[in-house]
């Protein structure tokens, strides 16, 4: 079927809604206070900066590789042994990305056709969906309870599956929701990936932010992954380079063969100098950011703290910087109250599905302090 030029015009805005609402929420406004931000707020060690100066120096300003320099790629494989308990192929399974939302995007470029689908927790990340719509495919949410504190439902994972069906999604720890996922649910989602013969993509960008003794556990490490899973990662929210842009994604040769010309397509290949700094980062033990993640667990307490006193429930954020608020007991869903939030307070926090807002822990102190008082005063008011 042809559409015409008006058609496409109003699919693109239907689609593109949410989009719109975002760039709303970024406008400066005189007192606002952010409490839903995905950007960390620390300062990234001063040796990424030293080392993109110095590629600036020696004029490292070409196109790169495709997949990424391969000092850089080395140390992607290096980090991935010593901290995700993973061996991997430098040369043959590395691709270095335009940040992982790039990679998103070129992972279901070439996983999907038209008709296909792809299985997701949900609440979850909108722009999966808003790719696998572009593609003229679907993401079936499969959704989640917040008396299950978000975790997924292996049954009804499977119960979602139909022909069309390609892949699964599972992103832990979890945007919006603040789940880890525990190693039991991730052995029965890679039962069922395998006996259904199922891709399934791994989002780990919130590795290194797991709270109270939880642990984050890469997929691929388990039987029978290692050649069914495409793994993200990314130095924007670990490394707090979210402007560098500057991602990876991790597969099988057959695989990343697949995703390679889509990204070329996109981006040619990450920005040569960030790809320097991320030599950099990932060349670095995580010792340095002990005392940043100590801070967002200060944070974190603080909102589960106000959110009791309130009465208000929430998903226990394990992991990822995040707070899933029920907004259910105000009587009013959740597009409501974040207006109610912005106009009364001047607080934004936006919507993750109908009854649930995606609280934040990025915001510093002493605006962090302030942001949960004016919560506090509209959820009273409401």
């Amino acid at each position: 079927m042809t559409l015409s030029v008006t058609q496409v015009t109003r699919l693109l805005a239907q689609r593109t809604q949410h989009v719109k609402l975002g760039w709303q929420s970024s406008v400066a406004v005189p007192g606002l206070i952010s409490m839903g931000s995905g950007t960390p707020d620390f300062e990234p060690p001063k040796a990424i900066f030293d080392a993109m100066h110095e590629a600036i120096d020696a004029r490292h300003i070409r196109y790169t590789p495709w997949a990424g320099i391969p000092a850089l790629r080395e140390a992607a494989a290096t980090k991935l042994a010593r901290e995700n308990n993973l061996t991997v192929d430098p040369e043959r399974e590395v691709l270095m990305t335009a940040g992982a939302q790039e990679a998103v995007v070129a992972v279901l470029m070439a996983l999907l056709d038209a008709g296909d689908n792809v299985l997701m927790p949900s609440p979850h990340y909108s722009v999966y969906s808003d790719c696998a719509d572009m593609l003229g495919a679907s993401v079936i949410p499969v959704m989640t309870k917040r008396e299950d504190n978000f975790l997924i439902d292996v049954n009804a994972l499977e119960a979602a599956i139909t022909p069309r069906t390609k892949a699964i999604i599972l992103v832990t720890p979890s945007n919006p929701t603040g789940t880890v996922t525990p190693l039991s649910t991730l052995k029965a989602v890679a039962d069922l990936a395998i006996k259904h013969d199922l891709i399934v993509v791994a989002d780990e960008i919130y590795e290194h932010y797991v709270f109270d003794g939880h642990k984050h556990i890469s997929l691929a490490t388990l039987p029978g992954m290692r050649e069914r899973t495409i793994s993200l990662y990314s130095l924007s929210k670990g490394y707090a380079l979210t402007g560098l842009r500057v991602g990876y994604v991790v597969a099988q040769p057959d695989l990343l063969q697949a995703i390679l010309p889509f990204h070329h397509a996109m981006m040619i290949c990450a920005s040569s100098v960030a790809q320097y700094g991320a030599v950099a980062a990932l060349s670095m033990n995580r010792d340095w950011f002990e005392p940043h993640l100590a801070e967002y667990d200060r944070r974190r307490k603080l909102w589960m703290h106000t959110l009791d006193d309130l009465g208000i429930p929430y998903g226990e954020p394990q992991g990822a910087y995040y707070v899933c608020i029920d907004v259910s007991p105000t009587g009013h869903d959740a597009k409501t109250v974040s207006q109610r939030l912005r106009e009364d307070v001047k607080v934004v926090i936006n919507p993750a599905g109908q009854h649930c807002l995606r609280a934040s822990l990025m915001q510093p102190s002493p605006q962090f302090e302030e942001g949960l008082e004016r919560v506090t005063t509209c959820f009273k008011a409401l």
